[in-house]
C-alpha cells in the first residue's frame, strides 16, 4: 500500500459524498481510506457502512467518542498501512489526479527527505492559494513560511513512520492542537519536498476551526501553550514574536483560570 489517505469527520455527512466520489475517481488506486468517525450525532455512520459495503475502495473505519482532531489522527495513524499518510478533510476534496501526483513525486522521494508538501485550491475561486514558487523546494514549514514568505494553505504527505515518531500530545479535556506543532517539530528533523502544484480543493465552513480562534484557546489552552512555547523558540521575525508571546501569555492566562471561560 502506498498512500494512506486520513479523514477524521464529525457531523460532516453533507461534504463526505463530495470527497468519496473524488477519491473513487483517482487516476492512482492502491490507496487504503481511513477515517475516524469523531462521534458524529448525524447520519455519518450510516453512510460510511453503506459506502463501505459497496467495496469500491479499500475503507479502514472506525467510530469513536469525540475527542477531536489530534486525537483522530493519532488512530489514524495506528490503522494507516501506507507508506505515506496524507489527511484530507471531510469537507474538503481531491482533484482527480492527486493521489497520481503523489506516487510519481514520492517513489523516488531520498530516504533523508520526510515526505512531500502540495498546494491547496480554494473551491471558491479556483486558484491556489499563497505564492507561487513554480520550482520544487526542499526546506522545512519554518523556512518556507519565514524566510522564503510562500504563505497560503498547503497539503502535507509525510511518511506514515514519521507521523508515528511524531503523534499529536493530548491534553485531558482538550480536543486541539495547532497542526503547525508537529508539521515545525518534523521539519527539524526531516526536510520536506515543496511542489508548486494544487491537488486539494478546501473551504472554510463557518463552523470550523479557524473561524472561532478565541474559542478555542480558551477551551485548549495547554494545546496553543505548548505551540507558542515551541514557537518562540525559533528564529522567527520579530512581528511575528511579538504576536506569539502575547497568544503565549493569553494561553497561560485560560490555564489559570482553567479554560472555558
Amino acid at each position: 500500500m502506498f498512500i494512506s489517505v486520513f479523514t477524521p469527520t464529525y457531523n460532516r455527512r453533507d461534504t463526505l459524498e463530495r470527497l468519496y466520489e473524488s477519491l473513487k475517481e483517482q487516476t492512482f488506486k492502491d490507496f487504503q481510506w481511513v477515517i475516524v468517525d469523531d462521534g458524529s450525532t448525524d447520519d455519518t455512520k450510516e453512510y460510511l457502512e453503506k459506502i463501505k459495503k459497496e467495496n469500491i475502495l479499500n475503507i479502514t473505519y472506525i467510530s469513536k467518542e469525540n475527542g477531536g482532531k489530534m486525537r483522530a489522527i493519532n488512530e489514524g495513524v495506528a490503522l494507516s498501512k501506507g507508506k505515506f499518510f496524507f489527511i484530507v478533510d471531510s469537507d474538503d476534496y481531491l482533484t482527480l489526479d492527486a493521489l497520481e501526483k503523489i506516487y510519481k513525486k514520492g517513489k523516488n522521494l531520498p530516504r533523508e527527505l520526510g515526505g512531500l508538501v502540495f498546494r491547496k485550491i480554494n473551491i471558491s475561486t479556483g486558484k491556489i492559494t499563497g505564492k507561487r514558487f513554480k520550482e520544487e523546494i526542499v526546506s522545512t514549514p519554518l523556512d518556507i513560511f519565514y524566510n522564503l514568505k510562500i504563505d497560503g494553505d498547503k497539503s502535507e504527505v509525510i511518511r506514515t513512520s514519521i507521523m508515528r515518531e511524531f503523534p499529536f500530545e493530548v491534553f485531558q479535556g482538550e480536543k486541539f492542537l495547532p497542526e503547525g506543532y508537529i508539521w515545525n517539530r518534523i521539519g527539524e528533523k526531516y526536510k520536506l519536498l515543496y511542489v508548486d502544484e494544487g491537488i486539494y480543493y478546501y473551504e472554510y465552513l463557518e463552523s470550523g476551526y479557524t473561524n472561532s480562534f478565541k474559542k478555542l484557546m480558551r477551551n485548549n489552552p495547554r494545546g496553543f501553550n505548548i505551540y507558542y512555547k515551541y514557537m518562540l523558540k525559533q528564529r522567527i521575525p520579530l512581528l511575528n514574536r511579538v504576536k506569539f508571546i502575547i497568544r503565549y501569555l493569553e494561553s497561560c492566562f485560560y490555564i489559570l483560570k482553567g479554560g472555558k471561560k
